[in-house]
């Protein structure tokens, strides 16, 4: 049996996120109800990414990033995490719009919460 497409479109992103030099660290991370796709670090960043997957039509997936659950998983995987040389934490949104079987675009939205983008 085949993939899904969600799996499908994590293993692309993953992969996009290494060529990128990100380092995958978590997938799939929860506390309690908060979940969160991928914890990665970056150049001394901790990146903090959700994933938004549309297959067909011709707008990307809707991209809200939560500041208050972010926080929530930030926090939490803080307390519990060891973390060495961190300078800093973001969050990403990446956005996948599959338009074939072997196609798809991409949208990476660093930083989301920092209006400077």
């Amino acid at each position: 049996m085949g993939k899904s497409i969600d799996e499908r479109s994590h293993e692309a992103i993953r992969a996009y996120l290494r060529h990128r030099g990100i380092e995958v660290l978590k997938e799939g991370w929860a506390h309690g109800p908060d979940g969160i796709d991928f914890i990665a670090m970056d150049e001394g960043e901790l990146v903090f990414v959700d994933t938004a997957t549309k297959c067909g039509g011709y707008d990307m997936p809707r991209e809200k990033p939560d500041q208050e659950r972010f926080e929530r998983i930030a926090a939490a995987y803080l307390a519990e995490a060891e973390v060495e040389s961190l300078t800093s934490i973001r969050y990403d949104i990446v956005s996948l719009l599959v338009v074939g079987s072997e196609r798809a675009l991409l949208r990476h939205h660093h930083n989301v919460l920092n209006e400077r983008r």
